[in-house]
């Protein structure tokens, strides 16, 4: 069939197959052969399996990281990047480029449509958790764009104005009752104190609700800000008021023990060793946890695509894939009775369940590994809450 075309011909039916114009290029066929309809259509099938096979063949010079890169930036709705990265490192021409994502989006609808029917199945498999009842938190909204609870701001803003309104009320009953207060009435005087008194404990919940709301907004925009790339990298936290507090009891326990050890050498009693040997044993444990914040300090998590570099003083000390972990743990330790967490700290661990990496982090990072390990189906334990 292909004799019936002339060269000419030929390239102008490439031209219109690669613009995805298949009923032009079926007319144009028609026009210039003596071909029928079906057979037509047929032809112009040919040809484009034959352009996707040389489609193909170019894809050999695409490594499987760039092709996965635009793969998620097709998923991110983002094509018109995917074409710019191609045009811009691949030396395709803008027409190829577009070829080629066009190639890989049915691909991706494909899978979006599988991973859809998958998560409205229900599966006992860990990754259609999502499809599952979301519980509730008192005092807490799901916020369906982050994939969390937050506090229920409305809520907060209607009670800190409540608030105001009873601070403004009694500020303005004891400013009346000054001037006409009868020192000698002992129910006026109670009376003025207790408005008094109370403006103080309301002024600091209201100040305390309303920096309370200011952060939590502040947090959730850049929460909403975080955007996940194929390559980015995650540096461990330097806490230095925690770093500061460590060494100051350090240096406090190293003072006591001087001073228990001169005591120790003049007046010699087995009633004052034991507390010599528990001021030394929570000197050496306190070391420990200062050796350790100290090393974790140095750590960071360089990440390109499925590929995680686990560094330490910016020199690379392992490299592992997203298939060979284990489950990675989201965790924070609390402050004695205090229900409110610190920072996040994350763990990874391998098929051996050894843990390669424990560093503490920004909760900014937290949200954007978490959203990372779930696009790649890394299990994740999360004892971490933000709010």
């Amino acid at each position: 069939m292909s004799e019936k075309l002339s060269n000419e011909d030929n390239k102008y039916l490439i031209s219109l197959i690669k613009e995805e114009k298949i009923v032009e290029a079926v007319k144009f066929v028609r026009e210039k052969t003596d071909m029928s309809l079906l057979e037509a259509k047929k032809y112009v099938d040919l040809k484009r399996i034959n352009e996707n096979a040389e489609y193909s063949q170019s894809d050999n010079n695409i490594s499987e990281d760039e092709k996965e890169y635009i793969v998620s930036l097709i998923q991110e709705n983002k094509k018109l990047q995917a074409v710019a990265f191609l045009h811009k490192n691949k030396n395709m021409s803008l027409l190829e480029a577009k070829n080629y994502v066009d190639s890989l989006a049915p691909c991706k609808e494909k899978d979006m449509a599988e991973m859809n029917s998958y998560y409205i199945d229900n599966s006992n498999n860990r990754s259609s958790y999502k499809s599952k009842e979301i519980p509730t938190r008192r005092g807490y909204v799901f916020d369906k764009k982050l994939n969390m609870f937050i506090p229920n701001l409305d809520r907060q803003r209607k009670f800190n104005k409540v608030i105001f309104y009873i601070l403004l009320l009694l500020t303005v009953i004891s400013l009346i009752q000054l001037p006409f207060l009868n020192k000698t009435s002992y129910n006026q005087i109670l009376f003025f104190l207790f408005s008094s008194v109370s403006i103080l404990p309301l002024l600091v919940i209201w100040i305390g609700v309303a920096l309370n709301i200011y952060f939590t907004k502040k947090t959730l925009k850049e929460l909403e800000e975080v955007e996940l790339t194929n390559e980015f990298e995650i540096k461990s936290l330097k806490e230095n008021f925690t770093f500061f507090l460590f060494l100051f009891v350090l240096i406090f326990l190293i003072l006591v023990i001087y001073l228990q050890v001169d005591k120790l050498l003049k007046w010699f009693s087995y009633k004052e060793l034991f507390p010599f040997i528990l001021i030394i044993a929570v000197t050496i444990y306190n070391l420990y946890i200062f050796y350790k914040k100290l090393k974790n300090r140095k750590y960071s998590l360089k990440i390109n695509g499925k590929n995680i570099s686990i560094l330490y003083k910016n020199n690379e000390i392992d490299l592992i894939k997203t298939d060979n972990i284990d489950c990675v743990e989201f965790y924070a330790k609390r402050l004695r009775n205090r229900k409110k967490e610190i920072k996040p700290t994350i763990q990874i661990f391998n098929k051996e369940h050894k843990a390669l990496v424990e560093m503490i982090i920004s909760i900014k990072d937290y949200y954007l590994l978490k959203k990372y390990f779930e696009k790649y189906n890394v299990e994740v334990e999360d004892n971490f809450l933000i709010f």
